[in-house]
């Protein structure tokens, strides 16, 4: 009689096993096996570098000079704008310089702490959240504005109050990078540390995707889709006011959904066997999905010039009491 040699404690373990080792090891797991001197680019970070650089230092003119000229206490939307830019700065500081080092080394720069990868998954999801969430709020407050109402008559909370719970929400949808240990790895053709291919990582997306980009994005197109048809409705009135060109700078802002569905396609298809390492699909998409960071400074510092909202007037009324006269000037009407 013969007996079987008794089961090691790791195969006893099976995929626990790994799992314990992997977070043992402080490695992350890795979407595919790679080659980190193929996936090095070198020859593109001192111009993406270059494109960042430039785009921090637009945030922080832009916040700046909200700061500076106080207009955040006369227009609601420069609450939100300098929200925003805040977050964009954070994003550009921490996640942007993680990536041009990926590029340059083709190496994930948290090869040996599994802790920090999750973390770099965590800040994407939620800041990319967050600047969603601050998006839908100033649509929000140029359908108001566009509508002569204010802020406060429809929502009743604080912009800063709103911009906290903005990032409150933003972690708590992005909270399952660092509980779950099957739902991020590192991905070479994307340099990033981010979701797999596995069922919870597409649990995972799909919860992100609900709650970070398709509501907030549907929130501003019914916005927007307001504020156009009110534009072509009155077209004359709104010309005399200056506001009739303002509809070039709102079709900028139903592109803001799109800059990050090129890098969501690659997560659900991308394996290694269908970008290579010398293709720039995977770059250009990482880089697209950066787009609206660097783009804001442009294009609110433009809807600021050419919406010009007349948020003065609204806040003024809003801090008189309910029960007062509203003063009108003679030839107009109520």
């Amino acid at each position: 009689m013969t007996t079987e040699p008794a089961a090691s404690s790791d195969e006893a373990l099976g995929p626990i096993s790994s799992l314990i080792l992997i977070d043992m090891e402080g490695r992350p797991p890795v979407a595919f096996p790679y080659n980190a001197t193929e996936y090095a680019y070198p020859l593109l970070v001192p111009y993406l570098g270059g494109v960042g650089l430039l785009a921090l230092l637009s945030n922080v003119i832009l916040l700046a000079f909200l700061l500076y000229r106080r207009l955040y206490k006369n227009f609601i939307s420069s609450q939100f704008i300098i929200h925003l830019c805040i977050t964009n700065i954070i994003g550009l500081l921490i996640l942007f310089p993680q990536f041009l080092h990926n590029l340059w080394t083709g190496e994930n720069l948290w090869f040996n702490n599994n802790a920090l990868c999750r973390v770099q998954a965590f800040l994407i999801c939620s800041i990319w959240s967050v600047v969603n969430f601050a998006t839908v709020s100033i649509a929000g407050v140029h359908l108001l504005t566009f509508n002569r109402i204010h802020y406060d008559q429809l929502f009743g909370m604080n912009p800063n109050h709103l911009c906290y719970l903005s990032w409150v929400v933003g972690f708590a949808v992005s909270l399952p990078c660092i509980t779950n240990g099957n739902i991020i790895v590192y991905n070479p053709a994307l340099r990033h540390c981010i979701w797999g291919i596995t069922d919870y990582s597409y649990k995972f997306l799909t919860y992100v995707l609900i709650l970070g980009v398709i509501i907030p994005a549907l929130l501003s197109y019914y916005a927007y889709l307001k504020i156009l048809k009110t534009l072509y409705h009155s077209p004359i009135v709104f010309q005399s006011l200056g506001l009739y060109k303002s509809r070039f700078i709102i079709y900028t802002f139903f592109l803001s959904p799109f800059y990050q569905a090129p890098l969501i396609y690659i997560t659900l298809t991308g394996h290694h066997t269908v970008y290579g390492p010398t293709d720039l699909f995977p770059i250009i998409s990482t880089i697209l999905a950066y787009c609206p960071m660097m783009l804001t400074p442009l294009i609110y510092s433009l809807s600021m010039v050419l919406i010009k909202e007349e948020d003065m007037v609204i806040t003024a009324r809003a801090h008189k009491s309910t029960n007062a006269y509203t003063q009108v000037a003679p030839g107009h009407r109520l």
